[in-house]
């Protein structure tokens, strides 16, 4: 398909809706750094997954292999104003990013439950027709004293060919 025949418009009476046809099998990288009073650690995922848009929403579901051989479900909700990730297997977790706005969940491992706190300094999606690109930058507080400020790059690129 041509990039024109890519990116339809449909119209109604008063909105016109971008739809993305962004094919269903994608790689996804997330780059992070969590910056800690004395050390910064990084962490790089490089997973294949599935795209799909629901509603507006665009999803994305990766799995992620983990220290000790545990595996992560996750699932990316991603509008313009917010994302939401959801983590299911040897840890559960919901965490939403909404830019200006503290969000509280809960991080379940084999090890018990925290309370987890995320102050969303800064969100910015970039969507295209066959990418998604997101910078996150945030505070996470762990039973209400402040752990780190985060730095996470998302990368969403449709597999060639």
């Amino acid at each position: 398909l041509s990039r024109r025949q890519r990116q339809m418009c449909i119209r109604d009476s008063c909105h016109i809706y971008k739809i993305y046809l962004m094919k269903a099998d994608i790689r996804v990288i997330v780059k992070g750094v969590q910056q800690y009073a004395d050390y910064i650690d990084e962490i790089v995922t490089n997973a294949i997954g599935k795209y799909s848009i629901v509603n507006g929403l665009h999803i994305v579901e990766y799995r992620e292999l983990c220290k000790g051989g545990h595996i992560i479900e996750n699932k990316l909700v991603i509008s313009n104003k917010s994302v939401c990730l959801y983590r299911s297997g040897s840890l559960f977790s919901e965490m939403s990013f909404i830019e200006g706005e503290c969000t509280e969940s809960d991080y379940i491992n084999t090890d018990g439950e925290l309370n987890v706190k995320i102050k969303t300094l800064s969100y910015h999606p970039t969507i295209g027709d066959n990418n998604i690109h997101i910078e996150l930058n945030y505070d996470l507080f762990i039973n209400n004293q402040f752990l780190s400020n985060n730095f996470l790059t998302i990368f969403i690129n449709e597999m060639a060919l």
